[in-house]
């Protein structure tokens, strides 16, 4: 199996440096680069060929949106996977509509990260646990309220 080549943008030196380590001792993985913002990361994209982009939401000069819409126009074949504290079914509306394959959530253990760049990399679809009830959950009330005010 080729190893998977990961860009890592997140506009905190500190969660890119965090996740470099945390994920540096995987065989499957390559943590090739880190972006600072969307367009830092558009310009590593140019350059050099990534499996799967780890991409921060707000961020800076260009968010994960738009960054992850941009990104998709230079290279279609590359998988992105979404990494936010934000859990709002509007964020993940947001980056799902703008190409994500999948949507993690920063904390998350080094076991769920690796498994999640996995699965993005074949062309699956990842979404962490907590954000599949919070968009049950959303989800479910917003049905809750359309069907009740129906006439």
């Amino acid at each position: 199996m080729k190893k998977i080549k990961v860009l890592i943008v997140d506009d905190r030196d500190i969660i890119r440096d965090s996740l470099k380590l945390i994920l540096k001792g995987n065989k499957d993985l390559i943590i090739e680069d880190g972006a600072s913002d969307g367009y830092e990361a558009l310009a590593l994209i140019k350059k050099k060929n990534y499996d799967v982009v780890l991409m921060d939401i707000n961020m800076p000069n260009m968010n994960g949106v738009e960054a992850t819409k941009k990104m998709l126009k230079i290279n279609p074949t590359i998988k992105i996977l979404a990494n936010s504290f934000h859990l709002s079914a509007i964020h993940i509306r947001d980056m799902v509509n703008a190409g994500v394959l999948g949507f993690i959530k920063k904390g998350e253990d080094k076991k769920n990260y690796i498994n999640a760049i996995k699965k993005v990399a074949k062309g699956s679809v990842f979404l962490s646990n907590e954000i599949n009830y919070k968009v049950y959950k959303e989800a479910s009330s917003y049905l809750k309220f359309s069907s009740e005010n129906k006439i």
